[in-house]
């Protein structure tokens, strides 16, 4: 295999992650530090002419990795706010008050 053809399968791996994510799986991220840091660290040994051939490969697994990421970082916040609700929901049932609804901000 060449590091274009691994470079393109770890695009492709970060895009079915994504849409996993925005699905609400769960998704497994074991070993993508390493991966992508390997990768990188290959093309960075290459001569300087085919480092710049892989620059739109690199590109676009930046963009994927930006991607899962902003992704990631929405559903955590989802997260947050049902756990800020659910809370609230508790507390109230606890104390026997209604729950007031969360603040926007």
């Amino acid at each position: 295999m060449t590091l274009h053809h691994d470079l393109t399968s770890l695009s492709a791996v970060l895009a079915e992650a994504v849409a996993q994510a925005e699905s609400g799986a769960l998704v497994d991220l074991a070993g993508l530090d390493a991966r992508v840091g390997s990768l990188c660290a290959a093309a960075a040994a290459l001569p300087r002419d085919e480092g710049r051939a892989l620059l739109p490969d690199l590109e676009a697994l930046t963009g994927a990795l930006n991607a899962l990421a902003g992704t990631l970082a929405r559903q955590r916040e989802l997260a947050q706010g049902d756990e800020t609700h659910t809370a609230r929901q508790r507390a109230a049932a606890v104390y026997g008050r209604p729950a007031a609804p969360p603040e926007e901000g």
